[in-house]
C-alpha cells in the first residue's frame, strides 16, 4: 500500500530539508509510575517477531512465519493535507522490551504482549485536526510523542514532546515547529531509542501519492532537550525505511554504492549495489544487509538479496517474489506476506526458503524494541 513511482521518491529523498530541533530540559532519569499496563518484564523474550499491521489487526509473526499474538486496531481519523493531497500516516505501532504498543483509534495507546495479553496504557492528541505518532523507551518508562496539527488551512504545526508513559508526568516539550502542507516539507517520526537517545525520521508530512515513502534522513537526539547528536543521509542518499540496533544504511543511487552508518553517525562498512537496489535493512547485528528494489511504475518486480558484509560484501542468497522490509533475527526477514528465510552466513550454496504469510500487511517494527 506503499506504491509511488521510483522517480517521485528519488526527488523526494533528494530535496527534503530537515529541521532542527530546539527545547527545553525535563527529567531524563523519572521513571513512570508502576502499573500493570507498564511494568517491564525481569527477563528478556527468547524469540524476536516481526510487527504486522492486517486488515486492522496488529500481529506478532514469528521467524516460522506463525502469528504469535494479534489484537484489533481501530484506524484513526481521516486526515488531509487538502489540495487533493494526502497526509503521509507512519505505523502507529513501537515496541519495548516486553510490550509491544499500538495507538487505537485516536488517542488510545494500548500494548500487547507475546502471550496475547492487552490493555489501556496512556493517551495521546488526536483528533479529527490533529494526529501522534509515537515511540516508547525499551524499559517502558518514557514515551516520546509526535503532534501533527493539519487544522490551518496551509501548514501543520509539530510538536515534539516526552513524558512518563504512565501518568503523562515529568511531560516536556523538546521540539516546534510548522511545515508548508506540500510534499516537500518535513516532518518527523520517533522510531526509536538508543541508549537513551531517540532515533527519528524525517518525512515528508504530505503526498499525492497514498503511500510508498522513504526516510530523507535520520536523526539521533537527546531526549532531554532534543539536541540532534548525529545525522544519517544528508548526503543525498536514501536511507532504511527500518533501522537496525546495528545503524542503518544509506544508498547512493548515482554510485550504485552502500554507506552503513551506527548511530554515532559514523561510517562503519561499504558495499557495491545493483541497479535495481533501492531499499536496504541491516540485520540486527549489522553482519549482513538486504536489498530490495523501488515500488511504482517502471520498478522491477519484488525481490530481496542479501550480502554477507562481514565476508567483505559477499554474496549470500537472493529470493524473488518477495521484497522484505525488516529483520526479524538474524536468519529471518518480514516482508509484507512473507517471512523470508536465509541459511547461517558460512552456508551460501544452500537457497533461502519463504514461508507466506496468512494475509498479507504493513510492517510495524520488531519486537523486541530498541536500537
Amino acid at each position: 500500500m506503499r506504491s509511488v513511482a521510483l522517480v517521485a521518491l528519488v526527488v523526494l529523498a533528494l530535496s527534503c530539508g530537515s529541521p532542527s530541533a530546539t527545547g527545553h530540559n525535563p527529567s531524563p532519569s523519572a521513571a513512570a509510575s508502576e502499573s500493570p499496563s507498564a511494568s517491564p518484564s525481569s527477563n528478556a523474550p527468547a524469540v524476536s517477531y516481526g510487527l504486522l499491521l492486517s486488515a486492522g489487526t496488529l500481529e506478532m509473526i514469528t521467524p516460522a512465519g506463525k502469528i504469535a499474538a494479534s489484537a484489533k486496531v481501530a484506524a484513526p481519523s481521516v486526515h488531509t493535507c487538502g489540495q487533493e493531497t494526502g497526509a503521509v500516516l507512519q505505523p502507529p505501532v513501537s515496541a519495548s522490551s516486553d510490550k509491544v504498543y499500538f495507538r487505537d483509534g485516536d488517542t488510545k495507546i494500548r500494548f500487547l504482549t507475546p502471550d496475547g495479553r492487552t490493555g489501556d496504557v496512556t493517551t495521546v492528541p488526536g483528533g479529527a485536526t490533529k494526529i501522534s505518532f509515537f515511540s516508547v523507551s525499551p524499559d517502558d518508562h518514557r514515551i516520546a510523542v509526535l503532534v501533527e496539527d493539519l487544522g490551518p488551512a496551509t501548514s501543520i504545526g509539530i510538536s515534539l514532546y516526552v513524558e512518563d508513559l504512565v501518568g503523562h508526568g515529568n511531560h516536556t516539550l523538546i521540539y516546534s515547529s510548522s511545515a508548508p502542507k506540500l510534499q516537500d516539507g518535513t516532518t518527523l517520526w520517533p522510531m526509536g531509542w538508543h541508549q537513551g537517545l531517540l532515533v527519528l525520521a524525517v518525512w515528508a508530512p504530505c503526498t499525492f501519492q497514498p503511500a510508498g515513502l522513504v526516510p530523507t534522513e535520520w536523526h539521533v537526539s537527546k531526549a532531554i532537550d532534543g539536541k540532534r547528536v548525529a545525522t544519517i543521509g544528508q548526503n543525498q542518499c536514501i536511507p532504511s525505511y527500518w533501522p537496525s540496533p546495528a545503524g542503518v544504511a544509506c544508498l547512493d543511487l548515482g554510485t550504485h554504492q552502500a554507506v552503513v552508518y551506527d548511530w554515532a553517525g559514523k561510517i562503519v562498512s561499504t558495499d557495491t549495489t545493483q541497479v535495481d537496489d533501492f531499499q536496504s535493512g541491516l540485520s540486527p547485528s549489522g553482519a549482513a544487509i538486504f536489498y530490495t528494489p523501488g515500488q511504482g511504475i517502471g520498478a522491477a518486480p519484488p525481490s530481496t538479496r542479501i550480502v554477507n558484509l562481514a565476508s567483505s560484501g559477499s554474496r549470500h542468497g537472493s529470493v524473488d517474489g518477495h521484497a522484505a522490509c525488516l529483520w526479524i533475527d538474524e536468519g529471518h526477514m518480514l516482508a509484507p506476506d512473507a517471512v523470508i528465510a536465509f541459511p547461517p552466513l558460512g552456508q551460501s550454496l544452500v537457497a533461502p526458503s519463504v514461508t507466506a504469510l496468512p494475509t498479507s500487511g504493513e510492517c510495524a517494527g520488531r519486537f523486541p524494541g530498541g536500537l
